[in-house]
């Protein structure tokens, strides 16, 4: 069914990510929508209030479903998965949702659960090339938490049996609404939840910290911060343009200047290695999240 006319997406949970996603895809140009109608589907009357208010402009285009996920399903031809992921099982296993996703394309942003987790959560079996034939194709996708911004890297896991090729070109399309797609081998999943997800959290401490330091030398605290963030936003956009970072190091660095002495304070404290360090932690704590519970609890 993949070469049906695709017109309604499912948001099943609608929290930072899926309202992120929702309201990227609303608010986009109308000359080639993704999307002609939305259903965004919440557990709480709060979560429903919130985004009556937070959509009012688009309640021709977009039904909130509150109570009733299969019915949001059956409706949808394309639903993504976007409730918390310790409620994935209890979602994905109420009766009557196994058919409403037959032949239609799920798309998972929930960190943790892999391709086949979900497949056997849902059918009791992994899919394969004998049994896909009814069943939900199934992409697993990694978002952070600048989709907020439309600035987010998502990673498109693309596994075998391989989705048709319309679900891989819609879902490719949804995520470079809210920022920039790849698509990479599941072996590597892993380490994207850390690479993609981790490190806005990371570049978050050190810019904190770069503002404590520039109001201990006196700057006012928010000057720091258009300052320290202006900084960021435009190294970014430097090393996007393809300059190497130990390039751009060199051109800010001059014999016996205040950036060199910055810069060898840093490489005194072995910065370089516990940044590693900590990105390395984050990988092997994303590769624990899918055999343990409870990861931080059972570390040794």
């Amino acid at each position: 069914m993949a070469d049906k006319q695709i017109k309604t997406l499912c948001l099943l949970g609608c929290g930072n990510l899926g309202g992120a996603i929702l309201d990227s895809l609303l608010n986009a140009s109308q000359d080639e929508p993704l999307f002609t109608n939305f259903i965004a589907c919440v557990r709480s009357q709060q979560s429903e209030e919130k985004l009556a208010g937070r959509f009012s402009t688009h309640q021709d285009r977009l039904t909130i479903n509150r109570g009733d996920n299969v019915k949001a399903v059956r409706e949808a031809d394309v639903t993504i998965l976007g409730v918390d992921p310790s409620d994935i099982e209890k979602v994905l296993s109420q009766n009557g949702l196994q058919e409403a996703l037959g032949d239609k394309l799920l798309i998972s942003i929930a960190a943790g659960w892999t391709r086949q987790k979900l497949e056997e959560t849902i059918y009791g079996s992994q899919t394969t090339e004998e049994n896909k034939v009814g069943r939900a194709w199934v992409v697993r996708t990694l978002p952070n938490i600048a989709a907020q911004v439309s600035q987010s890297l998502t990673a498109i896991e693309v596994s075998e049996p391989s989705p048709p090729e319309r679900y891989l070109q819609i879902t490719t399309a949804i995520f470079e609404r809210i920022g920039r797609a790849v698509q990479i081998d599941p072996k590597l999943m892993n380490a994207t939840t850390a690479v993609g997800g981790s490190t806005p959290a990371f570049f978050a401490i050190i810019c904190d910290a770069m503002i404590d330091a520039a109001v201990a030398v006196g700057v006012p605290r928010d000057l720091a911060h258009t300052m320290i963030f202006q900084s960021m936003q435009g190294t970014a956009t430097m090393l996007q343009s393809g300059i190497h970072p130990s390039i751009l190091r060199d051109q800010g660095t001059s014999p016996e200047g205040c950036t060199i002495g910055g810069v060898m304070v840093l490489e005194e404290a072995g910065v370089r290695g516990h940044v590693g360090r900590a990105l390395r932690e984050a990988v092997t704590l994303a590769r624990l999240m899918e055999t343990e519970t409870h990861v931080n609890d059972t570390r040794r």
